[in-house]
């Protein structure tokens, strides 16, 4: 068995292909998506519990402006399946049937279309890793100027913050005491 780790998952892509249980064409734009977005991780290096998303906002960071936010939504999306699937083939190669038999009923087209203006809405400020992450989290804001910075407050909550490239530190004592001063106090335990 193919271990979870980057080459596992390429290799797996690369049998998909070969044995047709996905179409050559959106084999190598998984392919091109898990290779972009996961560039950071070496062959060797282990895939289980990556976070995709906080994956696809550091290529942004480390690429500004080089992908369109749908691009980079896609992109995700992209990541998300290949190592979906890939984990579906290790439980059980022997049944593994591949995507494209799982392929959509209704000639390939999504009813649950966004528009182009709903992907490129600002960022969520905070979201909680184990519930359904809406669309709206990969966005225009992270330019040439800008930085989208993931922060994990808590273990089941990612903060994340818009900030410019050259933020001064003026800037970010401001913005330190504008987040103290969304903070709640602690109650105080009675007995």
């Amino acid at each position: 068995m193919q271990s979870f780790t980057k080459s596992g998952a390429l290799q797996f892509l690369s049998y998909c292909i070969t044995k047709g249980l996905v179409n050559s064409n959106t084999g190598a734009g998984l392919k091109a998506a898990f290779t972009k977005i996961m560039e950071e991780f070496g062959p060797d290096d282990e895939l289980t519990g990556v976070d995709v998303q906080s994956e696809v906002l550091r290529y942004n960071n480390r690429h500004p402006g080089a992908l369109s936010p749908d691009t980079l939504l896609q992109y995700q999306k992209r990541v998300l399946t290949v190592l979906e699937e890939f984990q579906k083939y290790q439980a059980s190669p022997t049944t593994y049937k591949g995507p494209a038999s799982r392929a959509p009923t209704n000639g390939g087209k999504s009813s649950d279309k966004k528009s182009s203006s709903e992907s490129k809405s600002l960022a969520v400020v905070g979201t909680t890793p184990n519930e359904p992450q809406p669309q709206k989290q990969i966005t225009s804001a992270v330019t040439d100027t800008s930085l989208m910075m993931p922060f994990p407050l808590r273990p089941t909550f990612l903060a994340q913050i818009i900030i410019p490239r050259d933020l001064t530190k003026d800037e970010a004592l401001r913005l330190c005491n504008f987040i103290q001063a969304l903070a709640q106090d602690t109650p105080a335990i009675t007995a």
